[in-house]
This record gives structure tokens, sequence and C-alpha cells, in this order.
């Protein structure tokens, strides 16, 4: 019954079947069957047997024009024998085409061969199919063939390897794989695609403290690979090499002056157990710290490098706690229940992505209930890392239990002393610690700079507050020569150690398996032993068991060995050159800057305010500039009337005098003061100066990021840039400046006389004829407006002016006037700390620039969660192993893991074998949003962020700088 009603229904609808046969006729079709062309397949094996290629000829029979309009041939291996296979896709030119790949093991390779071929049907439409044949591939068992098929297929590597690297510039294996093809495969490696980073360049950066060496491994690795220079014998001792020349205040004299005053240190008490020359971050509470690290790890990819986004993590507290065996939520729960008192954290560095000594400073309250959480600890770290080893050994009178792993992910040192609990990730840094219990290293406690900084700036008393203090002894070492040239040596080793990662990736993707050796693939020249060299001299290995290469000195990527444990005695001449050449670029720039550095933290869920301390400079003239730049007097800068749509300000305070000097520079102001000698002397004028930058859609954006030093006409320096940058901005942005006024008679009959004489004005300005206009606009709110224009050949601005209350207000368009005089209405706030120069971001303003800046870094976020593509898709491929469970070969290879900035989820295509993100595809097939993901840390930040307030204000003894960061509240619900 059933097959006669489906007849039934066939007969009733030829339709639906005339249908269906045309849908049967347009779909294409995949068959198998034997292949309609010639095809030749030439293999190559060398002596040893280590080489095997094979080149597959395709040659397209006489008038065979469904193969003319073909679109595609593509070459699948079967088994994983054939492999490597290049092109990915091709089509028939001039009736041939041609696929070369790579062979392994032995007996015969299979392979399928889809092709396309494209007819007319009856009606004139074109039908295409989808065929495919198989072909087999004998694998010889002795030398032959030409080198040539091998040449050709390294060449087809390269072209591949290229064209991603187009794609993706700063993937550092791409790299490697083309720049290593001469000692690999005996061709010379292509023109990259990205130009090459100077040697100066590269060599600032080596000895800048804020170049991360992921940063500048891909540069360090390109000099490496294409130059042939080999290491310098180290002649010359450190001593000969003498640090920039520092000056230090009369700490002893200005300790008496404070104390004839009244002053007295308030140094807490753990800086006793700290070297002088280590940096001292002291808490009341662990809470304030944690929320301190919370903020720093998340607005270290936000706020602090708020122009490029970070989408690799280095995992730096889940680091240090492992490796110390000290767990964050268990000390605050001790300190909730009375167990801690305080504590601190020290070092001798700041190098912390790299790697560095920290030690962890715990005073007890009650030490039965600190021991037993941490036998809690190390209980856990047994269990985790079986290789663990415990044991324990006297220095100086002192106990020291030590637990560590071969790889130091688990490192740690411990001493009791009385009520003292010390925790150190070094060997080094803990017998330096006892030396200062032992009195034979200097303390932090007795230095006399901390006294002095404490008697400006004291610690905070209740549990919210925090206090760090970088000594001078501190910034002296951070300068030296052992310390900037053991750091660069790090660096240079990090990038070996990349480089090895590299070198075992091509091993593996060539071998289908991981080396076992550092021999194997110094053998199969996957390395050059000779641009393999540690400049510290330590010895290379690659460990099996981990997959991953070590250095006998610096260790391995991610737990690299702190530059406390690394002796510098000897140099060579190339890194005494250097280090002179750093010594003039600290001269020119940060020696100035030079001085102990002291800040008092409070931190809250809601605000975080960051009061830092600098001593008057001793070793420059800056501070003595600065103080003559600005006024005398500090002041509360950001005075009302304030407009609405004001998204960030920067005020000043001036002397009267150096105001008068820049108005009488207004065209036509000259001739206003001739006429009105009630007007000459400017003595109507106040002090501070404003500068406001309102919200509106930007066109044109200026990248803070690509700002460096350029060589136009002379030096164009950073400050000029940033200067042109806000003179750019205010074209694009509306702007306006706020001048505080005394008298507001004279102010009212200054600006009439300019609306009267500015239109005078005749003059040229290079080779441009110049034009100045004025009128009076209708008055609004009873405030009377006025427009001052100026053109320069066809450019033109327009200036609207008021008087407002007591300030003289230049804006760039009418809504923002009209903004400053609503505001006027308004009752005055006045209040905060008082200061010379602030600077205040209101990211509640932001409306239509909050667009332009979610687009911002919606755009930055691609680009960095682009950057992560080839890496997952080398390790997804070459490890068969799931996306999801990439993050233990992604630090083990690069020290970091990967993610979207955008909260994105990394998935793997194996049709199409490549790797997208959810939200932002991939280089070839790039998607961004409107704006922000709302789950993206940018977003969270965002969303929290109300204001942030910075003012810097001298005083007699000190220059004050205070920032204060307003968050919403944190009880959201968010996941943070």
């Amino acid at each position: 019954m059933s097959v006669y009603r489906a007849r039934s229904n066939r007969s009733r609808n030829p339709l639906l079947l005339v249908c269906c046969l045309a849908l049967a006729i347009a779909l294409p079709r995949v068959e198998a069957g034997e292949l309609p062309f010639e095809h030749r397949v030439t293999v190559y094996r060398d002596a040893d047997g280590r080489t095997l290629a094979f080149s597959l000829q395709l040659e397209q029979p006489f008038l065979a024009e469904e193969f003319e309009r073909s679109n595609y041939l593509r070459l699948h291996s079967l088994d994983d024998k054939a492999y490597l296979i290049y092109p990915r896709e091709t089509r028939f030119e001039q009736k041939h085409a041609v696929f070369v790949g790579r062979l392994r093991d032995s007996g015969t390779a299979r392979v399928r061969l889809e092709y396309e071929t494209v007819t007319e049907n009856l009606d004139g439409s074109r039908r295409v199919e989808v065929q495919h044949g198989e072909i087999e591939i004998p694998i010889p068992d002795e030398e032959t063939g030409v080198a040539s098929v091998f040449h050709e297929w390294a060449e087809r590597q390269n072209d591949h390897f290229r064209r991603l690297l187009a794609y993706y510039p700063s993937e550092t294996f791409l790299q490697y794989v083309l720049l290593q093809s001469g000692d690999r495969y005996g061709i010379d490696a292509p023109t990259l695609p990205r130009r090459a980073v100077s040697r100066g360049s590269v060599e600032t950066s080596l000895y800048q403290i804020a170049t991360g060496s992921l940063a500048i491994q891909q540069s360090l690795q390109q000099q490496s690979l294409q130059t042939s220079a080999g290491p310098e014998d180290l002649t010359t001792h450190i001593s000969r090499l003498t640090p920039p020349e520092l000056l230090s205040l009369d700490y002893a004299e200005r300790l008496a002056r404070q104390k004839d005053a009244g002053l007295a240190p308030a140094i807490p008490d753990l800086a006793r157990f700290v070297p002088a020359d280590c940096y001292l971050l002291h808490f009341n509470a662990v809470s304030a710290a944690g929320e301190l690290f919370d903020l720093s790890e998340d607005w270290g990819g936000n706020l602090l490098r708020l122009f490029r986004p970070q989408a690799r993590d280095s995992h730096l507290q889940t680091k240090f706690q492992r490796q110390l065996l000290l767990r964050r939520d268990g000390l605050a729960r001790l300190f909730e229940d009375e167990v801690i008192a305080d504590l601190a954290i020290s070092g001798s560095d700041l190098y912390f992505s790299e790697g560095t000594d920290v030690a962890v400073l715990v005073r007890l309250k009650r030490a039965a209930a600190f021991d037993a959480l941490a036998e809690t600890w190390r209980a856990g770290a047994r269990s985790d890392h079986p290789d663990l080893v415990e044991r324990t050994f006297n220095y100086r009178g002192q106990r020291v239990d030590v637990a560590y792993t071969p790889d130091r992910a688990v490192s740690s040192f411990r001493v009791r002393h009385g009520d003292l609990a010390i925790h150190a990730n070094s060997h080094v840094a803990i017998r330096r610690m006892i030396d200062t219990l032992a009195g034979d290293v200097p303390s932090l406690h007795a230095a006399e700079d901390f006294a002095y900084v404490t008697t400006l700036l004291p610690p905070g008393g209740d549990d919210a507050s925090g206090y760090f203090f970088a000594s001078e002894a501190f910034l002296r070492r951070q300068v030296g020569p052992a310390m900037k040239i053991s750091e660069k040596r790090r660096k240079q080793c990090f990038n070996n150690l990349v480089m090895l990662s590299n070198a075992s990736l091509l091993y593996r993707m060539e071998f289908g398996r991981s080396p076992q050796s550092l021999s194997e693939l110094i053998a199969g020249r996957f390395i050059d032993p000779s641009r393999l060299i540690c400049p510290h001299g330590g010895s290379y290995t690659f460990d099996a068991g981990d997959d991953v290469g070590t250095c006998s000195l610096h260790n391995r990527l991610k737990y690299m060995t702190p530059n406390v444990e690394l002796q510098v005695l000897r140099v060579s001449e190339t890194e005494r050159r250097e280090y002179d050449r750093y010594k003039e670029r600290y001269a020119a720039f940060w020696q100035p800057l030079f001085d102990p550095v002291a800040i008092r933290m409070h931190v809250t869920p809601e605000r975080v305010r960051l009061e830092g301390c600098v001593l008057p400079l001793a070793n420059g003239s800056l501070y003595t500039e600065m103080r003559d730049w600005l006024g005398s007097r500090a002041r509360d800068g950001l005075a009302a009337p304030r407009a609405r749509s004001s998204i960030a300000s920067v005020a000043a305070v001036f002397e009267p005098e150096q105001i008068g000097a820049v108005m009488r520079a207004i065209p036509g102001m000259d001739e206003v003061l001739a006429s009105d000698p009630t007007l000459t002397d400017l003595g109507w004028l106040g002090e501070r100066v404003a500068l406001h930058v309102c919200d509106a859609d930007q066109i044109l954006q200026v990248d803070p990021q690509f700002l460096q030093p350029l060589q136009l006409f002379g030096q164009v320096g950073l400050v000029e840039q940033s200067v042109a940058a806000l003179a750019v901005t205010a074209t694009s942005l509306p702007t306006y400046v706020a001048v505080e006024v005394h008298d507001r008679q004279r102010a009212q009959r200054c600006l009439q006389l300019l609306t009267s004489k500015v239109l005078l004005r005749d003059q040229r300005v290079w080779v441009f004829d110049t034009e100045f206009d004025a009128y009076r606009l209708p008055d609004y709110r009873e405030t009377a407006n006025y427009v001052l224009s100026f053109r320069l050949y066809a450019l033109k601005l327009r200036l609207h002016v008021a008087l407002v209350g007591d300030q003289l207000i230049a804006a760039t368009t009418r809504d923002a006037l009209h903004e400053v005089i609503d505001a006027a209405a308004a009752p005055v706030v006045a209040g905060g700390d008082v200061a010379h120069l602030q600077m205040q971001l209101s990211p509640t303003a932001l409306n239509e620039f909050r667009q332009d800046l979610h687009m911002y870094w919606a755009e930055s976020s691609r680009r960095a969660c682009h950057d992560n593509i080839m890496s997952l898709h080398h390790l997804v491929t070459l490890y068969g192993v799931a996306i999801d469970a990439v993050d233990p070969l992604s630090e083990a290879k690069y020290g970091v893991t990967c993610y979207c900035p955008e909260g994105g989820r990394y998935e793997y295509d194996p049709g199409r074998d490549e790797v997208r993100c959810s939200v932002h595809g991939n280089r070839q097939h790039a998607r961004q949003g409107l704006g922000l993901e709302r789950g993206s840390s940018f977003a969270r930040f965002m969303d929290r962020l109300e204001r942030v307030d910075a003012r810097l204000r001298y005083e007699d003894e000190s220059l004050r700088a205070i920032v204060t960061i307003d968050l919403a509240g944190a009880d959201d619900g968010v996941e943070r």
C-alpha cells in the first residue's frame, strides 16, 4: 500500500520529478574512476634515505575542453606516508599541472587527486562534476632520482610559507622555516614580507626594561639566522665598565632637618630583612594585595597598555604562587583569622615576564596555623609533581627548607626566623636575605633615602593600604653594567630557546615525531649549532620528555633563571660598546628622572588611589625646569564651568606673565593692548589654563602605539609628535581652552577690541596667504558670543569665544561653547588635592566617541587575536591534539598561552585545514563586530571605569603625583 501511494504521488506531481532531476544535474558529484589525463610520478631519495620527495606531473589530453574551465585540482594523502604536498590547490596551465610532496617510511604511498570537469547541458547551462582518482607512489629503498625534485618541493614550500607570513607577519615559526631553508634545503631564503628591524633598534630594545623577550624574539631570530658573526671573546672585566654618573642627595642632612621639624621616619618593620638594593612592596592586609594584583593583571592589557591589546598570557600570578608554594586565597583566610599581621614582597629586578627572584615575607601572629596550611600546600605539590625534590640545608645558622622540580615550576626556599616566614623562589635571594639578617648586607630598613622619603610620604595605616619603595641602591643596580648585560644576554638566550622550539616543530613537521636529542636537530640541519650559542656561556640540550630546549644557565622558557643567580664577570668588546651607547641614551632621557621612588596605595573595589613621591632630582635640571615652567602656587586645576561632554582635560597653573606672553602672540593682540592702556599690563589674567577635549565622532585618528622618534628636518621626538597628535585630534574632536581671568570687565573689553582689530591683520606664512576675520554671533543665555577665524591657504579654523564666569573660553565648535555656558549655571564644586598640573579622563561622558574607542580597541583586539592563529594551527596539526588541549604545548614552546581578547573561542576546521576564532575569523577571512564583545576584558574595564584623575604638585622637598581611579561597584555578578 505504501509503495502504491508513493507511485501515485509521483504520478500526480510531475513538476516535483522535474525539479529533482534538475537539482541532481545542477549539484556537483564526486565520482571515483580512472584519471582522464596522463600523469607521471618522479621520486627522489638521497643516499642516507633521510630525504624523500616526489613530483606528480599532470598532462591534459588533446582537446579536453571539459578541463579548460576547471576551477581546481587538489591532491590529498590517503595515509601518512605522503605529506607536505604543495601547492594545496592548483589549475591546469597550458595543459600542465604539477604537485610536489614529501615521502616517509617504505612501501607505497596512496594519494587521491580531486578534479573538476565543466560541461554544458543541452539547455546551455553548465554542469560541474567533482571527481577523483587514486594514484600509488612507490617509495624506493635505494638512492634514486634527481635532487631537483627535492629542491622544487622546497621552493614550493617556501612560496606557501611566505604567503602565510604575509598574512601573519609576527609568526616566528614561519619566519624560522624560511630563514633556515638555506641550511636545511640548500635553497636561498625568499625575501620576507616584513622589513627587518634595524640592528640599532634591536640593540635599544635589548637594553630596555619595558621590552619583553617575546616582543623582540622575531627580530633577534632574523638577525641570528641572517648573520654569520660568531661569538666574541670575553676580554673585558666587568669592573672596567662604569655605570652612569648618578648624583645623590645629602639624606643625612635632610633627615636632620625633618627631625627638627618633628617629622620621624615610618619604615615598615619587614624592611629589616630586605637587602638595600631590592624593592619593597608592603601591605597591611592580603586583601589589598590581591585587589591590586587583579587590577594590574587586567589593566596591564588595558589601561597601562591601552593602545595595544594583549592576546597572550604569561599567568604570572599562578606561576609565582606555584613556584613559592603559597596560595593567595589561603593567605587571605589566614589574615582574616588574625594569623598574619602583615606581608611584603621583594626582589632584585622587575623582569617578571622573563623570570625574576621574588620573596614573600609574612609576619605571623599564630605561627602554628600558618605552618599547618603551608604543609598542605607542599603536600599538594608532592601530588602534582612526582619529581619534586625536598631537602634542607643550613646557612649561617638558619635552616632552609627546599622544594623544587628540575624545571623550576616549583622553586621554593623557606626560612622561619622568630615570627617571620620568608618564601623565595631563588637560593641566591634567600641567602642574601639571611646575610641581611646577619648584618653583612645593608638592609633597606637602614637606608637613609627610605627613612627620609617616609617622612614626606608615610605608609598608610589601614587594611586597604600598600606601600612600594624603590631605593637609590635598587635603581643604581638596574642601570649598572652587570644587570643590563645579564638581562641582555638572557633575552638573547630566550631567542635561542624559541629557535630550538621552532627547530623541533620543523623536525616534527617533516618526520611526524619530535626529536629525541639536540644531536638529531643538528645532524638533520634543522638548526645550525654555530648560531645557537648562549652569550652567557651556557650549553643547550633538548629535553625529549617535555619536548623543549633547555640551557644549563638560563633553564627554559617560562621558568628562566633569575638575574640574581647569574654572574657577569667578563664582557665582549661589542657588549662594552653597546653599554656605552646605552649610557648615552640613559643620560639623554632617563638620567634626569633618577631618584628613589615611593608610592602609597589605597585599594578598594570602588577606588584606587596612588600617591607617588619623587625627590628633587639630583641628576638633572628637569625638576627645576618644570618648576620654572609652571606657576608657584598650587591650585585646584579643573575649575567649573566645564562642558558636560568633556572627556579629557589637562590643566596647569602658570604665572600670569607666562600666560600674558602667549596672549600677546595672538594675531591682533598687539593693536588691542596699544589702543587701551588699561589692558596693557595684562594684569587681569589669572593663573590657570585648561585644555578640554569633548565627545564627538572622530574621522581621522592618531594611533599612539606607532609614535616613535623620527628624523625629518632634524630629530622629532615623542613629545613633539604627541603635541602634533593633539593638534590633529583637536581638528577631529571638539576642543576648547579655558583661561582664568581676575577682572571680567577688562577681559570683556579686550575681547570686544580683538574682534574689531584682528581682521586688519595681513601677513604671509611661508608662501601661503592668510586671512583673519571676526564677528559677533547672537547672544546665548545672555552671554556674548564671538567668532575668530583664521585661514591659511585653503584651510580655515573658527574659534567660538566667550567670557563665561571667570574664564575666557575659546572653543572649536559652537556646541562646546554653549555647553560651557550651560554649565556656568550649576554651582561650582571645588575640592580635591591642589596641584600644579592636572589631567582628568571622564569615560562616563563618552557617547559618540565611545563607538570610535570601542572600534579602535576591537580592531586592535582582532589583530592581536589573529597573531595567535598560525601558532595554534602548527601545534594542533603537528601534535594532533584538540585545540582546547593546546595550552600546555604553547606554554612549553613559547612560555605563554593564547586567548582572544574579545572572549572568542578558537576552532580548528580539518576540512579547510585552518584555525578560526569564533569572533574574529582569521586573517584571510577576517570578521569583527560593530563594537566590543560584552564579555571581553576591555568592555568590563570600560564599564567599571568612571573617572581617572592625575595631579602633579611640587613641594619644597619633593614632587608629589596623585592618581585616583574611580570604579563602579564590583558586585554586578560578572566574573572577573
